[in-house]
């Protein structure tokens, strides 16, 4: 974190996925401080755009969920975007049931976006079985909405009940209390180490890597050279169709030796090859 921090002066500006009160705002917060400029945008490719056209100095993401996994849509901005992963930050996920009235007995339907209506599934089932679940774009925008309609409460951070003047009628109603979620910080420069690092990348095997053990060859200087991975994700690629990419984590700094050996390695056997990041690990 203390190299990303050191960048950062007073007039920059922090993109992150809004409107205020959403977990994203409350990981910038953890990582940056109380003291920077924010600017909530409505969509992860609207973070992405505006650091890329340098409105903003750096943007957050949620990349991943302990208990629903990826946010897929993150994923996808990798593919085109020239942006690097410069930091990360883990939030542990408490989710407060809010609306204008006082008892779940007056809730006719709840707003919160898909992945928090997931991570309450079995609280819900149990005490509000009969009510409307409503998709939104966020949890910001469902406590909106309950801002303003009889009989709709939202699920999201405290801090929204705050913003948005709602009372909390449930606390920590999510299903599993190590709930976390992470969150990537995306910039437009890579990082030199500093002793406690990760690396992501991009990859894609080659045409000519086709038939049986086509992933285990591609990945095989990772085992050789003693690298840890830490996620592998696949996503389609986007060019044709049945055609895959992989993203993936590893312990240790992509300048590391080792890790720059295998690398190289790796890179002559793919189709696509990017290092989307080398980054300190985040702070528990």
């Amino acid at each position: 974190m203390a190299n990303l921090l050191k960048n950062i002066n007073a007039q920059d500006k922090i993109g992150f996925l809004g409107p205020e009160g959403t977990f994203t705002q409350a990981a910038v917060i953890k990582h940056f401080g109380n003291n920077v400029l924010t600017l909530p945008f409505p969509t992860i490719d609207e973070v992405f755009y505006h650091v890329e056209s340098s409105c903003t100095a750096f943007g957050v993401v949620p990349i991943e969920n302990s208990t629903e996994g990826s946010v897929n849509n993150t994923l996808d901005m990798f593919l085109t975007s020239p942006l690097k992963i410069v930091g990360e930050t883990e939030l542990n996920i408490e989710h407060f049931l809010m609306g204008k009235m006082h008892d779940i007995s007056e809730i006719k339907r709840v707003c919160a976006h898909e992945q928090s209506l997931a991570q309450c599934r079995d609280w819900i089932r149990e005490h509000l079985s009969d009510v409307e679940l409503t998709g939104m774009p966020s949890n910001a925008a469902g406590a909106i909405r309950a801002v303003n309609e009889t009989g709709t409460a939202a699920i999201g951070a405290e801090v929204a009940a705050e913003i948005y003047n709602l009372n909390i009628i449930i606390s920590n109603i999510e299903d599993r209390p190590d709930n976390a979620t992470r969150f990537l910080i995306v910039g437009k420069q890579l990082l030199s180490a500093c002793g406690n690092d990760k690396t992501s990348i991009l990859i894609s095997a080659s045409a000519a890597a086709g038939g049986s053990g086509v992933l285990y060859n591609l990945l095989k200087p990772l085992a050789d050279h003693g690298i840890s991975m830490t996620r592998i994700e696949s996503r389609p690629s986007k060019r044709k169709k049945w055609d895959y990419v992989f993203f993936i984590d590893l312990e240790g700094h992509a300048d590391d030796e080792h890790i720059s050996e295998a690398l190289t390695k790796l890179e002559l056997n793919s189709s696509l090859f990017n290092i989307l990041g080398a980054y300190p690990k985040a702070i528990y």
